[in-house]
């Protein structure tokens, strides 16, 4: 691995680290997994924090390269990713957390600083929906009105009244 690619690698660690260590810190009984932390980095993506590939799956936008440094964070134990039956999975900070912070710049911890507080409030199903709804507004150019029913094309489960009211409180579409 060479040096610049090294140095995004961390950062992109740290990231991952201080996302997951804000999240338990703020909403102590949320279940912080890998659907959570895929679509709050998605979201980071949106505001240019990183830099990702993503593409759409069933839960919403998916990164293959999110998930390996997510991995990456495990192995270096930065986070704990645990699985429970019948729950998922749970991902918590641990102690050499704090050591990979030093990496982020002020604007980085800012951004997720304001992930954390505007969508940290969200469960994985509802970050799936704004997620979704992002994904198809930036790459298909689907805008308020028509937003709804396409979000309900590609996540049948959940009704359409459900996923107006989680677009707009996510901050999506204007509340009509």
């Amino acid at each position: 691995m060479d040096v610049a690619r090294a140095k995004i690698s961390f950062n992109n660690v740290a990231m991952i680290g201080y996302l997951v260590k804000e999240l338990n810190e703020k909403y102590p009984d949320a279940q912080v997994g890998k659907t959570v932390v895929q679509k709050m980095m998605f979201l980071l993506n949106r505001m240019k924090i990183c830099d990702f590939n993503y593409t759409l799956y069933h839960y919403g936008p998916f990164s293959s390269e999110v998930a390996n440094e997510l991995d990456y964070a495990s192995d270096l134990g930065i986070v704990e990713i645990e699985w429970e039956e019948d729950k998922g999975y749970f991902i918590r900070p641990l102690e050499k957390n704090g050591t990979y912070n030093i990496e982020l710049s002020s604007d980085s911890k800012k951004a997720i600083d304001y992930l954390v507080s505007t969508y940290g409030r969200f469960n994985a199903a509802e970050l799936s929906i704004i997620a979704t709804g992002y994904y198809l507004m930036d790459n298909f150019g689907i805008q308020d009105c028509g937003l709804p029913q396409a979000v309900h094309e590609i996540k049948p489960k959940f009704g359409i009244e459900k996923i107006r009211n989680v677009l707009a409180e996510g901050l999506v579409t204007r509340k009509e």
